[in-house]
């Protein structure tokens, strides 16, 4: 797999019919989006470009106001950080206070434990496959990286805890979470191959789930995305960057999934790649990938010629 992906809406079929057209061009030979059609997934055929849908477990709409307690719950205090940050800027909280994460998410998410945000998520991915030629999960995690507090899941841990009296709270509530993830990942995986077997199954693993932050490798997919490369500074050494590929490739089980390694490609003043620093970050992502990556976003390389030539230079070598 060779992907770009589209974090970036695109509004019209125009707009849809290039990034196909500048996938095939690059040298990919898939393109993860949010707004397949059926006439862009005839565009990636002739071009030979699968064309993914993304699945997104945001909580909010009509699913919200119907089922109020599927969504994700902090603790009060985490509740509070998240609405200070609502009123920063983005480049305040990430570009420059050096962060690549949120202390905490903001964007309301479904609980991946209810059984009414299951059966949601299996539309959505029943949806994407009517169209598309498979599934990119995206944003699988908790908004304060490590647990969800809604009645449901703590009714989960205190039955953990029974189960187990010698596991401390924190211990529990590690494992309950780490189960939860794992275990929507093999739901809708297993769903969409009963869908449609040859349908590609991938995410980009975000938000990260603490306190293990390789999890990813025992989730159910064809491909498991990971960063190597944050969208934005600070920068790793190119060292640390092809150490991470290392570990995550260590770590890949074939049983559970392929590590395909991501790069993230911001366009903002003063954040943007160098051609040169992007050329070392593809080099890495293709040698402990083994030939597949993912590239991000599309209007990035759009906007910037002189990263577009470094990416289809490598990848058409």
């Amino acid at each position: 797999m060779k992907a770009l992906w589209a974090i970036e809406q695109l509004h019209t079929e125009a707009e849809r019919t290039q990034a196909v057209a500048f996938a095939a061009e690059l040298g990919c030979n898939t393109l993860i989006t949010g707004d397949a059609t059926a006439a862009m997934v005839r565009q990636g055929q002739a071009h030979n470009i699968r064309v993914i849908a993304t699945v997104v477990p945001g909580f909010g709409g009509d699913f919200a106001q119907t089922h109020p307690q599927a969504g994700q719950k902090m603790r009060d205090f985490e509740q509070q950080v998240a609405e200070a940050m609502v009123e920063q800027s983005w480049l305040r909280l990430h570009g420059e206070s050096f962060r690549w994460q949120s202390f905490i998410l903001t964007r309301p998410m479904l609980c991946f434990a209810q059984p009414e945000s299951q059966a949601e998520l299996k539309k959505q991915v029943e949806r994407a496959l009517e169209i598309a030629d498979g599934i990119a999960l995206d944003g699988f995690g908790f908004t304060n990286y490590y647990a969800c507090f809604c009645p449901h899941c703590t009714a989960l841990r205190g039955e953990k805890k029974r189960q187990n009296p010698a596991l401390s709270e924190v211990e529990v509530m590690a494992e309950v979470s780490k189960q939860t993830l794992i275990n929507i990942h093999r739901l809708l995986h297993d769903h969409a191959k009963a869908i449609k077997p040859a349908a590609l199954v991938t995410n980009h693993v975000w938000p990260m789930f603490l306190p293990d932050e390789y999890l990813a490798a025992q989730y159910k997919l064809d491909y498991c995305t990971q960063t190597i490369s944050w969208f934005y500074p600070p920068e790793w050494p190119l060292e640390r960057v092809e150490m991470e590929a290392a570990a995550l490739k260590r770590l890949e089980d074939p049983a559970c999934n392929r590590f395909v390694p991501f790069i993230g490609i911001i366009d903002q003043p003063g954040l943007l790649r160098r051609p040169e620093r992007l050329a070392g970050e593809i080099e890495i992502a293709l040698k402990y990938g083994q030939g597949r990556l993912v590239l991000s976003r599309l209007t990035t390389l759009q906007n910037h010629p002189e990263l577009a030539a470094v990416v289809k230079q490598a990848l058409n070598q």
